[in-house]
């Protein structure tokens, strides 16, 4: 490709793009934007327009509750107590048996249920090289001598079980030299 034919090229993709630009601007004035096709119908517009805060998490120490009020917008979060100052909101009331919290904010009265955590199994389909769904290890707690000798000797086959899986891909693994 000659140089003056590179340049009208170039020249000709600018206009398009300050043109793409132009026509973006303008739709976004006249309010078309949040009617995107590459977004999904419920993403439309601002991410979270009708919750604008999430509650993410309860706790409860010596001071009473804690609430983690989640802003997806800003993607921050703050713990807060109820009727504590400080904060964009302010936590009025908790239904400890619906998991919900009642929250003040922009003069406006919200109503925030627990939100559901979204779990997803990691590595893929079955056999593809993943772990499997549920296969993660069992917690025990206060366990006995029988539970550490058990987990002993689970630990010791995973190690035998990789260690020949290893030897089966690749060879026999030599000895150390010390």
């Amino acid at each position: 490709m000659s140089l003056p034919s590179m340049i009208r090229t170039l020249r000709c993709a600018c206009l398009l793009a300050s043109l793409a630009l132009g026509v973006g601007r303008a739709a976004a004035a006249e309010g078309l934007a949040p009617n995107s096709p590459f977004l999904p119908p419920a993403a439309a517009g601002a991410p979270a327009e009708n919750t604008p805060l999430e509650l993410r998490g309860i706790l409860v120490d010596q001071g009473g509750y804690l609430f983690s009020i989640f802003d997806p917008v800003r993607h921050t979060g703050t713990w807060s107590r109820l009727n504590e100052a400080g904060h964009d909101f302010v936590v009025r009331t908790h239904d400890a048996g619906r998991d919900e919290v009642t929250v003040d904010y922009q003069g406006r009265v919200l109503t925030l249920p627990l939100h559901a955590a979204k779990v997803a199994a990691a590595g893929g389909a079955p056999g593809g090289g993943g772990p499997a769904v549920g296969a993660g290890p069992t917690v025990v707690l206060n366990p006995t001598a029988a539970d550490e000798a058990a987990r002993f000797n689970r630990v010791k086959e995973e190690i035998a079980r990789r260690r020949a899986r290893r030897e089966q891909a690749n060879g026999p693994t030599p000895p150390l030299q010390r």
